[in-house]
């Protein structure tokens, strides 16, 4: 019988009315049920984390410190379980799920230290008897809302500097991936943090999350996820005004010029393009080939898709599994069949490619011949499709890259080094990889322009974001 699982509210587990069930995504079996928070659990957690506020702030920032070293080696000693659950409720093949454990323990490690040095000012203005004091407070109480493809690292970006900061914490998880956030938050308990300042609400983000983003208390929501939803948390937020952190949409391009190393090259962009099955909002979507190596590059890369290992993610060697749940892979779905009745060409996958009887899964796909002005070439493909452009000229693919409303992130591969910034000045993108593909690392801010979002994750930055400052004017 599948466990049914409470919300996390004051150190103890509260459970609602409603209830939602999970869906393996491998399988289509229901392994659990989780409660759907009404308001009464919205304002029991909200009105918790208000009153644990006072209390965390006051603790001497080396105390939270250690808590949170504390934390992430909870996190470690428990990284097998907390792989397994990110496994099964995402579809992630294991070996990326423990990937994303290691990740969220070095990120709480990482913002522990840097709340030690967060600091302000005394600016030497030399007036008599007086000085000026530019001071930095917790923001409040934080709202913290992620999805469905990386719950536990993209929680990590949120929970990590609003806790180190003072900032207590209400997080909301996609209700297809509560478990690992749940079990975050037993395991932060077990690290000192006090009843109240770490709280987590299950259920749907039309129900649980409008509740929670709609209340008065919250003084910060940050979110990652779609624009639409993004831009309706900005809308909302607006009657208190109160801050927002949108890590929002992507429909990131890859520049590959012809003087490039391109054969090194398209391992990077292989996994860069499909793994977690295309469901991240940085990856590549879209690859702007020089015509010179167009046609060779085309069939090095679609071989290496189609060598890619596709199954049940808990399988040793599997490199891309399901598609997370139905909506999304419904979406992908009509994407293609749309863009192929516009005159796109299959290259590889497609709609007709039955992997399994059972599971989400969807073929790793690639199509050309995507005019620049088609739907596809506009919008967020949250899934395993690539596209494939020929170009000419840099100047216009550079053109035709920025021509989204996204600007998230950004691929440029040449040997022409000045060339290449010079570029990169020209690339509408929070974060541009020039010759290489890596990790987001946690000492670099991270964020988008245009309808990408709003604010940076990560770095000094991103923890100074959960902070208001304040101006002391002292006489004496």
């Amino acid at each position: 019988m599948p466990v049914f699982h409470g919300c996390w509210i004051q150190g103890e587990e509260r459970k609602g009315g409603g209830c939602h069930p999970l869906i393996d995504p491998a399988t289509e079996e229901v392994f659990a049920y989780v409660s759907a928070a009404e308001s009464g659990l919205v304002n029991e957690a909200v009105d918790g984390a208000q009153r644990a506020f006072r209390g965390w702030r006051s603790i001497p920032a080396p105390r939270r410190s250690q808590i949170l070293h504390d934390l992430a080696e909870r996190v470690r000693s428990e990284s097998e379980s907390l792989a397994s659950l990110v496994c099964r409720e995402v579809g992630k093949p294991l070996q990326a799920a423990r990937e994303e454990v290691s990740s969220t323990a070095h990120l709480f490690d990482y913002f522990a230290e840097e709340c030690l040095r967060l600091s302000g000012q005394i600016p030497l203005l030399g007036y008599h008897r007086e000085k000026v004091l530019v001071v930095r407070e917790p923001a409040g109480v934080v709202v913290a809302i992620t999805p469905f493809n990386y719950p536990l690292s993209t929680l990590a970006c949120k929970a990590a500097p609003a806790l180190a900061a003072g900032c207590t914490v209400v997080a909301k998880p996609d209700e297809h991936t509560p478990l690992s956030t749940l079990m975050l938050a037993r395991l932060a308990s077990s690290a000192g943090v006090p009843p109240g300042a770490f709280n987590v609400l299950t259920g749907s983000g039309h129900e649980t999350g409008r509740l929670l983003t709609a209340h008065p208390v919250p003084r910060l929501v940050t979110f990652t996820g779609s624009t639409q939803v993004g831009k309706e948390i900005q809308e909302v937020s607006a009657r208190w005004v109160r801050k927002v952190i949108l890590e929002l949409g992507g429909h990131c391009p890859a520049i590959v010029c012809a003087d490039a190393p391109w054969p090194e090259i398209v391992p990077q962009l292989v996994s860069q393009s499909l793994k977690n099955c295309g469901q991240y909002c940085y990856r590549v979507s879209r690859i702007y080939v020089a015509g010179e190596i167009y046609d060779a590059f085309l069939d090095e890369f679609v071989r290496q898709v189609r060598d890619l290992k596709i199954g049940n993610p808990a399988d040793p060697g599997v490199e891309m599994g399901p598609m997370n749940n139905a909506d999304v892979l419904a979406r992908v779905r009509l994407q293609v069949d749309t863009a192929l009745r516009g005159g796109a060409r299959l290259e590889t996958g497609g709609n007709n490619t039955r992997l399994y009887e059972k599971g989400h899964f969807y073929p790793p796909t690639v199509l050309s011949q995507v005019e620049p002005r088609t739907a596809l070439m506009k919008e967020e493909i949250f899934g395993p499709v690539v596209i494939a452009c020929r170009f000419h000229d840099i100047g216009k693919a550079v053109e035709e890259a920025n021509a989204t409303p996204f600007g998230l992130a950004a691929y440029l591969f040449t040997n022409d080094v000045a060339g290449a910034l010079e570029w990169a000045g020209e690339i509408e993108a929070g974060s541009i990889w020039i010759n290489r593909i890596h990790q987001a690392y946690p000492q670099a801010p991270f964020g988008g322009m245009k309808e990408s979002g709003l604010g940076r994750e990560k770095s000094r930055f991103g923890l100074e974001e959960y902070t208001e400052l304040k101006t002391i004017y002292l006489s004496y």
